[in-house]
């Protein structure tokens, strides 16, 4: 019969025995947590002509893995995350596209990580002492929100000794998201790429970079595009009251803005419409807010007034249904 006393024997002898084994883990795995590896390649301010980019480091004692880090432009103005891996051995190769970028590297094991190294810069394409001018982009601005009426043009200025131009659009903030379109050796100054109907809604980031004679090329300058398709809806009105009296003058409307519901939230627009009949058809001037108030000088009379919703993507709201009475003396 197995008795009690024997089944806590062994429940003691398996708790000594994991307690062993992670001992053993502890003494098998160096503790390389005050060491920093040594990156040989890319050399501090190097300047690749030609991918793929070699990246070569020293093995590091105790060291089974390692994560390499590469950023555009810099580790403190984040651009582009053009890589973040766990890679095993001393080498690692990948194509970049031409621009300024900082490397570091981290040693790791089953227990411990290393410091890791300072951020290295280097470029890929042209070099911080080269001459090459920049690609100044024209259209969409900068941070531009688009709607569904974006017809998919893309423009930029011509830089003077180029002969060509490439072209790029990717899904997301940045050049490592999905390529959605690639356009090279361009002798124009536009592309007519994806419209607002043929993408969701989302962010975009988009770029062009120009090629001399010589052979040597700019880095890309890059834009985001955001393309807001869903519609706003009503807002709430707050003050004045329905058929508040109010003396002649400045008077003060606000309201609460609706919640949008879509995955880009461009900046909300309300349009403050006062007429002087129930209909509408008699409006005074408009007046577009970005926040949820306004001053609007009225004389003596009644009148309505309502606020029509739009973003700055292009969206209208729908016409409000709902309106305040307001009498002015």
């Amino acid at each position: 019969m197995f008795r009690k006393s024997n089944f806590l024997a062994i429940t003691l002898l398996l708790g000594g025995l994991v307690l062993f084994l992670g001992s053993c883990r502890d003494i098998i795995e160096k503790d390389i947590s005050s060491d920093t590896p040594e990156l040989i390649l890319p050399a501090v301010n190097d300047t690749l002509a030609t991918n793929p980019l070699h990246v070569k480091w020293t093995a590091l004692e105790g060291a089974t893995k390692y994560r390499i880090e590469i950023v555009s432009p810099s580790f403190t103005n984040i651009q582009e995350y053009a890589l973040d891996s766990i890679v095993t051995g001393t080498n690692f190769f990948m194509d970049l596209d031409s621009n300024v970028y900082q490397i570091r590297l981290t040693a790791l094991n089953a227990g411990y990580t290393s410091q890791t190294t300072s951020p290295r810069t280097f470029w890929v394409g042209t070099s911080a002492g080269s001459s090459n001018g920049t690609i100044v982009l024209d259209a969409p601005a900068s941070g531009a929100y688009v709607n569904e009426s974006f017809n998919g043009n893309f423009s930029w200025f011509a830089l003077s000794g180029t002969s060509s131009y490439t072209f790029e659009l990717h899904q997301g903030a940045n050049f490592s998201g999905t390529t959605l379109d690639y356009a090279d050796q361009l002798g124009t100054t536009n592309l007519y790429s994806f419209t607002g109907a043929d993408l969701d809604e989302g962010t975009y980031c988009w770029g062009v970079k120009a090629y001399y004679a010589n052979g040597d090329e700019t880095v890309y300058t890059k834009r985001i595009l955001y393309l807001d398709t869903v519609n706003p809806t009503n807002a709430v009105l707050l003050s004045p009251a329905n058929n508040a009296n109010v003396s002649a003058g400045l008077v003060g409307f606000s309201w609460q803005l609706p919640s949008d519901l879509g995955t880009v939230q461009s900046p909300l627009i309300g349009t403050l419409q006062i007429s002087t009949n129930a209909t509408f058809t008699s409006l005074l001037t408009p007046m577009d807010v970005t926040g949820s108030s306004a001053n609007y000088n009225l004389a003596n009379g009644t009148y309505y007034w309502r606020i029509r919703m739009k973003d700055e993507a292009g969206n209208l709201g729908p016409v409000p249904t709902s309106y305040r009475t307001l009498n002015v003396f």
